[in-house]
């Protein structure tokens, strides 16, 4: 069984999703990925976060809950142990930007992404699980803008 952490990253009413530029998945995606060993959940988090958008102000909201999945319906011969977690920004960026991963988890050569904000209000529909614990995340902006 694998620990897969995943983000997402809020600033203001604004959630960042990414595109695979390769357009090996279809649908927008939250940033995230592999826990190593010894490394725990959070450290994970922020560490896939920053890998995967640049961004070098990150800070952990909250965590969202965790559960495992069979990802055979996706076409993966794998379980995983999924944990969310909500991080914010204040970090200024473009509307959308592209960054590279070097060292992606999964050990293939470097990835390029197109990051990008939308309302979370009107979040697009996002690929594999990563919609998972979007009641989860709006009700921890909620909390946590008061």
């Amino acid at each position: 069984m694998h620990h897969r952490v995943f983000t997402y990253i809020t600033r203001n009413d604004q959630l960042l999703v990414f595109n695979h530029l390769d357009r090996s998945y279809v649908q927008p995606q939250i940033p995230g990925g592999t826990i190593e060993p010894g490394e725990t959940p959070e450290n994970a988090a922020l560490r896939e976060a920053q890998e995967e958008t640049g961004l070098n102000s990150l800070k952990l909201v909250s965590f969202l809950g965790s559960f495992e999945r069979d990802l055979s319906d996706f076409g993966r011969d794998e379980i995983i142990t999924a944990w969310f977690f909500h991080l914010c920004t204040d970090e200024p960026t473009p509307t959308s930007w592209r960054h590279f991963e070097s060292h992606p988890s999964e050990g293939t050569e470097p990835v390029e992404f197109e990051l990008y904000w939308v309302p979370i209000n009107d979040t697009p529909k996002l690929g594999g699980i990563d919609e998972a614990m979007l009641k989860e995340l709006n009700e921890s902006v909620i909390n946590n803008a008061a």
